[in-house]
């Protein structure tokens, strides 16, 4: 007896040792360095600035960020927004946006989906020695496993990052057949809509796409956030872009640098570069995707949580239409990449007054 009860404490030591050694994996800085220079920040606006809507996403290639599709997409003409800028993260931040939003790609919507929420964005050119962001397998996530979300929260620094853990697995997101996603507690709010919900190892578990703040009752709710699951995000791809996107390693292999990563990623682009097809811009009814079948089941597997149905609260999505009257350096980037956009429009203006006198 005594002989079997000893072999219990091994065995229960090994099993808090391996747990231990686990969320000794779980460093938010490592996460962070890895991540945080494949993490945009999306601004979207109409040719004279004013509303738009500001949002985060992930290089998932050196030309293509992953994003919601409600950040890119206009809600009232259900159109992309007139003007697409992604601004890349700066090697040292200083915390003044003024400073660091200064690396700006134009950009297009390539496709989207507003029941998914999904978007793909195309650059006008490469971002040449960023490293990009995998997906990961969700058969590899359960509830508990520690998180972190990089994104723009409203009132915040840019390219914030929290962390929290898997609170749930969400089988009809917002009430959206086959949109599996995962709930989570780490903090996100307006403005992390499209950013990425990383694992350990710094891959994409989820895209960051609403949260509940009010039950129908009126009572507030807080730390209930939700992202679409990985699987959604890769049958999506597949279907529409032509993206054959392998998952990545499991948790447990090592964090590569991003100098390593990027590396990879050249040499995974090379490969898969040929099987990619991008709809010209100018044909804006290849902007809208058909709608694809989502399987009950989005991996080959069954998940290692049994979905669940979410409660029926008030979702928000986590950006809105508003006026950046919080970020008026924000405006001013805009309008600085506008020069010759105003230009022209000053001009026309001219011209229909000396027709008017």
């Amino acid at each position: 007896m005594k002989k079997i009860l000893a072999l219990g404490i091994v065995f229960s030591f090994g099993i808090y040792s391996l747990a231990l050694a686990n969320e000794g994996r779980f460093s938010p800085r490592k996460i962070y360095d890895k991540a945080a220079p494949a993490v945009v920040t999306v601004i979207c606006s109409g040719p004279e600035g004013g509303n738009g809507e500001l949002g985060s996403g992930s290089l998932i290639a050196e030309n293509e960020v992953l994003t919601n599709a409600h950040v890119v997409i206009h809600k009232s003409t259900g159109h992309p927004w007139p003007l697409v800028r992604v601004y890349l993260k700066p090697k040292h931040m200083t915390g003044n946006p003024d400073k660091d939003l200064r690396h700006a790609i134009r950009a297009r919507v390539a496709f989207y989906d507003r029941t998914l929420d999904l978007a793909l964005l195309k650059l006008d050119h490469p971002a040449l020695g960023r490293p990009t962001l995998s997906l990961a397998n969700p058969n590899s996530v359960s509830v508990g496993d520690p998180v972190a979300a990089i994104g723009d929260p409203e009132d915040g620094g840019l390219w914030t990052l929290t962390t929290g853990i898997i609170s749930a697995v969400i089988a009809n997101l917002g009430g959206v057949k086959g949109r599996y996603g995962y709930q989570t507690d780490a903090s996100i709010n307006r403005g992390n809509s499209g950013g990425p919900l990383l694992n350990s190892n710094a891959d994409i578990v989820g895209m960051n796409t609403m949260m509940a703040r009010r039950a129908p009752d009126g009572l507030a709710i807080t730390a209930v956030n939700f992202a679409i699951r990985s699987d959604v995000i890769r049958a999506w791809l597949n279907s529409n872009a032509g993206m054959d996107l392998a998952y990545a390693n499991p948790v447990s292999a090592p964090v590569n640098s991003p100098e390593q990563q990027v590396a990879q990623n050249n040499s995974h682009s090379a490969q898969t570069k040929s099987a990619r097809a991008i709809p010209s811009a100018a044909n804006e009814s290849a902007l809208v995707t058909k709608k694809i079948p989502v399987p009950s089941t989005p991996s080959t597997q069954a998940p290692t949580t049994a979905p669940v149905q979410a409660l029926p609260v008030h979702h928000v999505t986590i950006t809105e239409s508003k006026p950046y009257n919080r970020r008026q350096l924000l405006l001013k980037k805009m309008h600085e990449m506008d020069n010759l956009e105003e230009e022209m429009h000053q001009e026309f203006l001219q011209h229909a007054q000396n027709l008017n006198q």
